[in-house]
């Protein structure tokens, strides 16, 4: 096998905000790694894992091996394996999971378990080919290594389609998904043919400046925001300041994308949430209306490229069976609600529809 080296292989990343780079390593990140410092320690936790991150070559290899050091989540207490997606011209080709790595308790931050890990992907189609290796979604990864046969070929496989920037909480991280390339944003993305940017911070969509500075700094074609449940449990944020904290968002998202069609996504349903008010902070129901009625106000304002979708329209009380904690939902929750946010959203004549 040969080695790649990780300048060759830094330019192979796609769906990542920035590269932290070490002497022997490399990490995709969703955030700037010169900000890291300025958000807190679970956000700079979930911000650091590559949901939605992959690797895009051209190669007539026949195998792909991989090195890297990796620190899975327990999920729901439970730990389960963190899935590398493979893709070879499009179709998805082969799931694993890597050998070895760390437990981390995210309760704790205690971590057990030797980091270091391996996966290699075997009997790959011959002759050239464009391969997507996705990285897993709930998994802290660092890449020490990438080989590829002795005398195979490796180009990079640039995206040039059009591309989203998603940005949500945990249900947009979507860690309960059977893989990487099934979170939501990516079905809806490969549905419309067109490149994402998954910017999912598992508990940590906080309408925050930060994230709204991120989005605004990104290229973009169209932009999601699903806002709200981070906010709802603690009663993070009040009517008057949630809805100051939404258009705030919008507004710094403008400075540089002030045409950019963008949708604001409510929560979708959860039945201890819809009424029940945490620590004073909103109901769902409420933040529905108020998200609601921030597009319309800036529709009246001129700004004719926002657009509201409810979250009941990607995932209702009618799915509660696939919604087993009450908050996030399984693995063909997720899948529906791609396919829904395409066919509302992304699909021909739609609101966010892009040129393909």
């Amino acid at each position: 096998m040969q080695a790649i080296s990780l300048d060759r292989v830094a330019a192979l990343f796609d769906g990542i905000v920035d590269l932290r780079r070490r002497p022997d390593a490399l990490q995709a990140t969703r955030v700037p790694v010169a900000e890291l410092p300025l958000y807190d320690e679970f956000t700079r936790f979930v911000a650091t894992m590559p949901g939605g991150a992959r690797l895009r070559l051209r190669s007539d290899t026949r195998t792909l091996e991989l090195n890297l050091t990796q620190r899975r989540t327990l999920l729901n207490d439970v730990p389960r394996p963190a899935f590398f997606d493979l893709c070879v011209d499009g179709k998805r080709l082969q799931r694993a999971a890597a050998i070895g790595g760390a437990l981390v308790d995210v309760n704790t931050g205690k971590s057990s378990g030797d980091v270091r890990a391996h996966i290699s992907f075997a009997d790959l189609p011959a002759g050239n080919k464009h391969i997507e290796l996705w990285l897993p979604q709930f998994a802290s990864v660092y890449l020490t290594g990438l080989a590829i046969d002795d005398a195979a070929t490796l180009r990079p496989w640039p995206d040039v389609r059009q591309r989203i920037v998603f940005h949500g909480s945990s249900i947009t991280h979507c860690a309960e998904a059977a893989g990487p390339s099934d979170a939501w944003p990516a079905v809806a993305a490969r549905a419309a043919n067109v490149r994402h940017l998954n910017l999912g911070w598992a508990g940590s969509c906080l309408l925050s400046g930060m994230a709204a500075r991120i989005i605004r700094d990104q290229p973009a074609n169209a932009i999601v925001l699903k806002l709200g449940i981070n906010v709802s449990d603690s009663g993070l944020l009040k009517e008057r300041t949630f809805a100051d904290s939404a258009n705030a968002m919008i507004a710094i998202i403008r400075e540089k994308h002030p045409r950019v069609p963008l949708a604001l996504v409510s929560p979708i349903y959860s039945s201890a949430r819809e009424h029940h008010s945490a620590g004073g902070g909103m109901t769902l129901t409420q933040m529905r209306t108020t998200l609601s009625s921030i597009a319309d106000t800036w529709q009246r304002m001129g700004d004719v490229n926002i657009h509201y979708l409810s979250g009941l329209e990607l995932f209702s009380a009618a799915d509660a069976a696939d919604l087993p904690d009450d908050l996030h939902p399984n693995a063909a929750g997720y899948i529906r609600m791609g396919e829904r946010f395409f066919e509302k959203m992304l699909a021909p004549s739609k609101l966010l529809a892009l040129p393909r």
